[in-house]
């Protein structure tokens, strides 16, 4: 690892470290990736997790699946809540810097998941 890389599983560990929420991890090792600067991803996974943790009725699950193609990082959280507030739509626009994509997934009245997709 370099020094512009960033290790998923670590950061996501530093995150839920400072931001002391309750959450279950299942998260593989190595997905790592070059970037100039992580900043701007760290605080689009803080938003998500903000904004998560407002409708959540449960800890939330984060996985993080090494895949051939991919490194999916899922945020979930199980909510009775059928209208949810606006997500900023500036998400899409930071990730795109690490070559990744947000899909946010609503099953009224049952959960709430964000996947974010970045490509290998």
């Amino acid at each position: 690892m370099t020094e512009n890389s960033i290790d998923l599983k670590r950061l996501i560990h530093t995150i839920k470290d400072t931001k002391n929420f309750n959450a279950n991890l299942i998260l593989d090792e190595g997905c790592v990736f070059e970037t100039a600067d992580p900043k701007p991803l760290v605080k689009v996974i803080n938003y998500i997790i903000n904004y998560l943790n407002q409708v959540a009725k449960q800890p939330l699950e984060i996985s993080l699946d090494l895949r051939s193609t991919d490194y999916l990082l899922s945020l979930l959280v199980y909510t009775d809540q059928q209208d949810l507030p606006a997500v900023s739509d500036q998400l899409a626009d930071a990730l795109k810097a690490y070559k990744a994509t947000l899909d946010k997934i609503h099953e009224k009245g049952k959960y709430l998941q964000f996947k974010i997709s970045f490509a290998r």
